[in-house]
């Protein structure tokens, strides 16, 4: 019998030793094998294997077995349902000094090759070596061993109680008595200090899980808010959710040690103020479970901030929990509603969700489900504003500052343990629009209210005044994330001049504050705009028009027009640079060193272009047509630096009847009293005589036209007035 055992493939032997193994209760191997095969196949591993790593998947998974325990034996017959039970116990208490020994030894038998580490490591495990995490690592552990040490008081108590339960009905003699009695009262410190270990458990698991919320959701919700900067402290849903999950088996297991320790009374000796400790602390409990679920809610993916009415818009929340816990919630509805800021704060200084509405939203209906990801979602992908009900405008408010949220809520109840969880989450603020001219100034409150958050405001206050370097720091995360480059030094101080109207002469301190009028409401009596309809402007003409060339460093763009000229003062003749201007919103100039014919230099700005400008022709062609531009600033060719951003001219069908025609750029010149048209451009003002007012409207120094080129379809070139005597 053994050779033809040993003849067995490898893999059928490795499970028959499993099953034949005396330390395994065969109860256990017989009604449990395939459930321990199937959750053990595929756990992870780590390449290091230190046993250490291995604590939170050993509890994780005994919990399981518990549970499994648990349901099996409800469909025995009793005796069977006993045996089971008793030879769960026994398996436990054999290996409870090192039940990560015990998983380890399970887990080799199920995975043979798991030392070679072939799987990804735990999530907490891989990242706990960086540093960023030792916080909430070093809670777990300490809640790990809280929760065993609770596990062996837990054990010995209930033996303790089935000692002293059997021999109350043989204590006859006084000696004996008091020799039981004193068993009992010291039976009596132990339930105490059992229940003060479980309260301490309890208040541990949610200073670690306000941690996790304030500290590391906060910080994931920050990249939310600006997707452009991945923060040093925040971590993916993923990783975040492996916590939650360490925790909620952790205060799992405290809940079946509290109910083993209710069961574990001696009737004739039930102290009733331990006895109401035990249910103040189950409740304790249950309220953290409930607790622990609703800060697992989170939004995985937000609504738009500036959301325009009738328009299809799309949401993902997401409930942070492992697969034991979906299988006992099912798959619940999540609805989701529009509130305004009022009803937000109402909710936020409650703690509970509300039946409040201001608007109504379609297809606001969905279902957390399961995906094989790992994770619990509700996707709301075709989500419409169909009405929104504004309340009463404040004096000086515009419809802009009004801010929203949309809520999500769901309710589901865990039968088993009797509890019925409701969980809600609000997104980030959002401003409704009607119009699409209205989202300029819609993003001023976005921006400012991102930049105001904090993990305990009040929902969505925000200060009159923040720092300057703050702001300009989340303009050049804007540009950066938006446009494919930041701002550099040189852009901020300029940015720094046109919000202040004062020039920068050293770096700004912290303590610089800029307000929200001086930042989107104010204009100056020079120009009729305020600092964020200029650099939205730029923006937008950035994006539209023009970001290869910002990508590829071929714009300043925000630089003075004095500073310039400066630039170029030294520079040979042709070189030129390219900036935004403060006469034209959203305009761009071409800076350049011109020489008139009898050898004298100047700079000269041509008129700004616009958006309408350049949707006829590219920048980058524009400045290959202009012979007079031959270096950008400080010395790279024009070919080299535009040539690959040029389009080509589109050659159209020719036709007996038509000339094609290509537009070109060129340079008008003003002629002056003393030269003719192809001199020195005249100037308003010389480059040499600054303005005495930094921020008053650009002088036009010269203008610019389109002429057309034309061409026969043969070889030979016609003038214009030829052509039309021949038609």
């Amino acid at each position: 019998m053994e050779t033809r055992l040993h003849q067995l493939p490898p893999c059928i032997l490795e499970q028959f030793h499993f099953l034949n193994d005396l330390k395994y209760p065969v109860l256990i191997r017989q009604h449990l094998g395939n459930w321990i095969k199937d959750s053990l196949h595929n756990a992870p591993t780590y390449t290091n294997n230190m046993q250490s790593m291995y604590e939170l998947d050993a509890a994780k998974f005994f919990t399981a077995l518990v549970n499994e325990v648990d349901q099996v034996s409800a469909n025995l017959p009793n005796k069977r349902k006993c045996l089971l039970c008793r030879s769960a116990i026994m398996l436990r208490d054999q290996n409870f000094q090192n039940l990560t020994q015990l998983y380890l030894t399970l887990l080799h038998q199920i995975q043979p090759n798991y030392e070679k580490g072939c799987k990804t490591e735990y999530t907490i495990a891989q990242t706990s070596s960086d540093g960023q995490q030792t916080d909430v690592l070093y809670g777990l552990q300490q809640l790990q061993v809280m929760e065993r040490n609770n596990w062996k008081e837990t054990h010995q108590l209930i033996q303790e109680c089935e000692h002293l339960v059997q021999r109350q009905d043989h204590v006859q003699r006084l000696s004996n008595q008091r020799s039981h009695y004193k068993r009992i009262q010291c039976y009596s410190l132990k339930q105490r200090s059992l229940v003060d270990a479980f309260q301490k458990t309890i208040r541990k698991a949610e200073e670690v899980l306000n941690l996790v919320y304030n500290k590391y959701i906060f910080e994931w919700q920050k990249t939310q808010m600006f997707p452009e900067v991945r923060s040093t402290n925040a971590y993916s849903l993923d990783e975040i959710q492996t916590w939650y999950e360490s925790l909620a088996a952790i205060m799992w297991n405290t809940k079946d040690q509290i109910h083993l320790t209710m069961k574990s009374q001696l009737r004739e000796h039930v102290s009733q103020e331990i006895n109401s400790d035990l249910w103040k602390v189950m409740k304790d409990v249950k309220d953290f479970i409930k607790l622990l679920l609703h800060k697992a809610f989170i939004i995985e993916n937000q609504p738009p901030q500036v959301m325009k009415m009738n328009t299809r818009f799309c949401a993902t929340v997401r409930l942070l929990i492992d697969n034991a816990l979906i299988m006992k919630i099912g798959n619940p509805k999540v609805t989701v509603s529009i509130i305004s800021e009022t009803q937000a704060q109402q909710i936020q200084s409650t703690n509970a969700a509300a039946d409040c509405s201001s608007g109504e939203i379609e297809n606001n209906i969905g279902n957390l489900q399961y995906q094989l990801s790992n994770k619990f979602l509700a996707n709301f992908s075709n989500m419409r504003l169909k009405k929104i009900n504004r309340g009463s405008r404040k004096l000086n408010k515009r419809v802009v500052d009004e801010k929203f949220a949309l809520l999500f809520q769901s309710s589901f109840t865990l039968e088993q343990e009797e509890l019925t969880v409701t969980v809600w989450t609000l997104s980030l603020p959002a401003v409704v629009i009607v119009h699409v001219n209205q989202e300029q100034l819609a993003w001023t409150t976005i921006i400012w209210d991102n930049l105001c958050a904090k993990a305990d405001r009040k929902l969505f206050e925000v200060p009159n005044l923040i720092p300057w370097n703050r702001l300009v720091e989340a303009i050049s995360m804007i540009f950066r994330a938006r446009l494919g480059r930041g701002l550099t030094d040189e852009n901020m101080q300029y940015m720094y001049r046109k919000a202040y109207r004062d020039k920068l002469s050293f770096s700004v301190s912290n303590d610089k504050m800029i307000s929200f009028a001086q930042f989107c409401k104010d204009t100056t009596p020079e120009c009729n705009y305020t600092f964020w309809e200029w650099l939205y402007a730029a923006l937008k003409i950035i994006r539209d028009h023009l970001q290869d060339l910002w990508v590829a460093n071929t714009i300043i763009g925000f630089i003075h027009k004095s500073t310039a000229e400066k630039y170029l003062a030294k520079s040979v003749p042709g070189t030129f640079l390219l900036r935004f201007t403060d006469s034209v919103l959203g305009g761009i100039s071409i800076a350049w060193v011109h020489e008139s014919n009898d050898g004298q230099r100047q700079v000269l700005h041509i008129q700004p272009f616009t958006a309408k400008d350049l949707v006829v022709r590219s920048l980058a062609n524009r400045i290959c047509d202009l012979g007079e531009l031959t270096y950008l600033y400080p010395n790279i060719p024009k070919k080299e630096a535009f040539g690959r951003y040029t389009a080509p001219a589109i050659q159209k069908p020719g036709s007996k009847h038509y000339i094609s025609a290509e537009m070109r750029t060129v340079l008008i010149f003003a002629p002056s009293s003393n030269q003719s048209s192809s001199s020195t451009p005249n100037a308003e003002q010389s480059p040499s005589t600054p303005s005495n007012d930094t921020f008053s409207n650009e002088y036009v120094l010269t203008n610019l036209d389109e002429i057309y080129k034309f061409e026969t379809e043969n070889d030979d070139m016609l003038s214009i007035q030829d052509y039309w005597e021949q038609q």
